[in-house]
Formats: C-alpha cells, sequence, structure tokens
C-alpha cells in the first residue's frame, strides 16, 4: 500500500464520521454561530471540505488556491457539496506518489516545512480540529445521536 493509500484510508474514517454528523443535523441551522465572531455551521463544513483539495493539490503543485466553494441553502446541498469535495480529495489522494511525498515543499509557515507528506498530515490535523467543533455545534443544535469520532 503507497503513503498516500494509507493516508486516504485513514482520512476516509474519519470524512465518513463528518457525513454521519452532518446527518444528524437538521435544516434550519445553516447559519448557526454559537458565538458573534465564530464561522457558521455551514461556512464551518465548506471550509473543512474544500480546505482539503486545496491543502492536497499542495502535495502536487506546492502552491496554495483557493478551491470554488458552492452556495448552499439547505443541509441536503450542503451534505451534497461535501461529498463532491470528498469525491475530489480522493481522487487527489489517488494521484499522489511516493515520490511526490518525499519531496522538499516550499512552504512559507515555519511549522510546515519539510517533505511535502507534511501537507497531507496538516490537512488530516486540520479535518480533526474543525471536526470536534463541528460535533459542538451539531450538540448546540440540539442533534443527540452524534455518531463515534472515528
Amino acid at each position: 500500500m503507497t503513503k498516500a493509500a494509507h493516508w486516504k484510508e485513514s482520512w476516509l474514517q474519519h470524512r465518513n464520521v463528518l457525513n454521519n454528523l452532518l446527518d444528524q443535523i437538521e435544516d434550519g441551522h445553516l447559519d448557526y454561530q454559537p458565538w458573534e465572531d465564530a464561522m457558521t455551521l455551514k461556512d464551518l463544513v465548506l471550509h473543512v471540505a474544500s480546505s482539503n483539495v486545496m491543502i492536497l493539490e499542495m502535495v502536487k503543485t506546492d502552491e496554495m488556491y483557493n478551491p470554488e466553494i458552492p452556495e448552499v441553502q439547505s443541509m441536503d446541498e450542503l451534505r451534497q457539496a461535501v461529498r463532491q469535495f470528498t469525491d475530489k480529495t480522493a481522487a487527489i489522494f489517488d494521484s499522489i506518489t511516493d515520490e511526490e511525498l518525499a519531496q522538499d515543499n516550499q512552504a512559507k509557515i515555519p511549522t510546515m516545512q519539510g517533505k511535502r507528506e507534511v501537507y497531507v498530515q496538516a490537512m488530516y490535523d486540520h479535518e480533526l480540529h474543525h471536526k470536534g467543533q463541528l460535533f459542538v455545534y451539531a450538540r448546540l443544535v440540539g442533534a443527540t445521536d452524534l455518531p463515534f469520532f472515528r
């Protein structure tokens, strides 16, 4: 198994939990914010899903770009957007080679300097961090049947 395949398998376990978590949230909560300057539930979910595409593309190109974020008006549309970003992220994982992961990166952020595999670790950690926030959001909007974290 390649390193990218291993990373993908582990990441998909977490992404599937995010999908299950979103299934527990009813319409009417897209714009929920637990405090004034917090991201809305919708924005936080889209941030997590789209950032994975951006970060994994850095393994391929070493450059950061902002993916196009769709407008969503319902939980069903949000879930669909997450599925689309999940498919795109999985496809990028499938295209990454062990040689690319071993290449030195050009990161400007000191904590991300090293091999390009550091980007994958950052993507993974980023998703876990925000998924934890989303568990709290879900509880605050009334979800009670939450999935296990992995």
